[in-house]
């Protein structure tokens, strides 16, 4: 229901917001870095339930994210890379044990290496790009924008859409919505980065559109092929939270090399 949704984000939008300002000089900026840590915890399970039946699985793959999201987040490049592919690597010596076809064995660690993959490593380019200067007006246009966006892609799609974006995976969507919520992205971008170049601006806008859609459209791919409708039921009027963050997973990549091309050009300093 609408009021359960509104109810929902009138929760959360604060505390993130909240959770975003506080984290601004703090070293390593741990009231973001938490909550995120927090997030991909959540996001990780929600993803692993639909495809691993055994809890072991799904509690090694959790455990797994998060170590993949603090390796990122948390580790220089030159580290954090090796970091990451060791933890991935993880996933094999998980799934060894027990007499399990090979088949199963390797579809199981593909599920657990893409699963703390595509959580744990997209979500820890948020507490990067909040370090980064002027980080939390980049994050903030991260998260914020996916959403407005993905709001003006619904209201846009039900008022003009016709032709259809991508529908075997997600039949509701139209390409008028996708274009409408590209342009409510590139106008977001422009509000929460005056001092960077307005083009400079519009294009990252549209770049964090552009992803944000696709992370919505890969996590709609993954529930179609585990016959659900959302990934969980964590939040009122939403489904769960990966339902809610895959946009904002998505995004995060491009928007850190936005965030970062800007700092060393010195682009809005």
């Amino acid at each position: 229901m609408l009021w359960k949704r509104i109810a929902t984000a009138a929760v959360l939008i604060p505390l993130l917001i909240a959770s975003i300002l506080l984290s601004v000089g703090r070293p390593g900026g741990w009231p973001f870095l938490l909550l995120c840590a927090v997030a991909a915890g959540l996001c990780a399970d929600e993803g692993f339930r639909m495809f691993l039946r055994d809890a072991r699985d799904r509690a090694g793959g959790v455990a797994l994210a998060v170590l993949v999201f603090f390796a990122a987040a948390l580790l220089p490049g030159s580290f954090g890379v090796p970091a990451v592919l060791v933890c991935i690597l993880l996933s094999v010596f998980h799934v060894l044990p027990g007499s399990a076809d090979p088949a199963e064995k390797a579809r199981r660690a593909a599920t657990l290496c893409l699963g703390a993959v595509s959580v744990g490593g997209l979500l820890s380019t948020y507490p990067r790009t909040l370090l980064l200067p002027r980080g939390e007006h980049w994050v903030l246009l991260g998260i914020l924008a996916v959403a407005a966006g993905d709001t003006m892609a619904y209201f846009t799609g039900r008022a003009i859409g016709r032709r259809k974006l991508a529908p075997a995976v997600s039949p509701n969507k139209t390409v008028e919505g996708a274009v409408g919520g590209l342009r409510c992205a590139a106008l977001y971008a422009h509000g929460f980065l005056p001092a960077v170049p307005a083009g400079y601006a519009a294009a990252a806008g549209v770049a964090v559109g552009i992803f944000g859609q696709a992370g919505d459209l890969f996590e709609s791919l993954i529930k179609r092929a585990a016959g659900v409708k959302d990934s969980g039921t964590l939040l009122p009027g939403h489904g769960g939270i990966l339902d809610r963050a895959d946009g904002i997973l998505g995004a995060g990549p491009v928007l850190y090399l936005f965030a970062a091309l800007s700092s060393l050009a010195g682009v809005g300093a």
